[in-house]
């Protein structure tokens, strides 16, 4: 390998690592602050993703594998939330409609309530970790990080939600 191409592949490894750790660090930033706000209503910000989800679901309710798939998390996972914000009183477990072996969550109107109040803040502060750019360098982020992501999917390695969700 020539000395231009080893500076070449030194400089991608530079690169990939300061792009990785870049990420890594945002992600860190953005969840805390999300975790603090979210905490301000007594629940955690993945606590409030389920409600979100739920509130946007036709009757405010979805079957607890969907809401795990939906939010990236295994059941083990899902049920441990759902638990929660059962025991909050901000959700309510029903029996599936069809199928007696699946188990629905529902928004209850404390959940409902709580959703209002918290979910403004929350896109607001998503929105703000935004806001040193401008709408094409946004763009491209999105475009750029989707790539990136679904390459990593492609490969067998599970990437996070890489599409972004509709606010609510």
């Amino acid at each position: 390998m020539s000395t231009e191409a080893l500076a070449q592949a030194d400089l991608r490894t530079t690169h990939s690592r300061a792009a990785a750790e870049a990420v890594l660090a945002l992600a860190c930033t953005v969840g805390r602050n999300l975790d603090r706000h979210a905490g301000e209503f007594g629940i955690s910000d993945a606590k409030l993703e389920v409600l979100e989800l739920l509130s946007c679901c036709a009757g405010r309710r979805a079957c607890l594998h969907t809401l795990g798939d939906r939010l990236g998390v295994t059941r083990p996972n899902i049920t441990k939330l759902i638990d929660g914000l059962e025991r909050q009183g901000l959700v309510r477990r029903l029996p599936h409609p069809d199928d007696r072996r699946m188990v629905q969550a529902e928004l209850t109107a404390e959940g409902a309530a709580v959703t209002a109040r918290a979910l403004p803040g929350r896109v607001a502060r998503l929105e703000g970790v935004w806001e040193p750019l401008d709408d094409v360098e946004l763009a491209q982020l999105v475009t750029l990080l989707t790539r990136a992501a679904n390459a990593e999917c492609a490969k067998g390695r599970p990437a996070t939600d890489a599409e972004p969700r509709a606010a609510a």
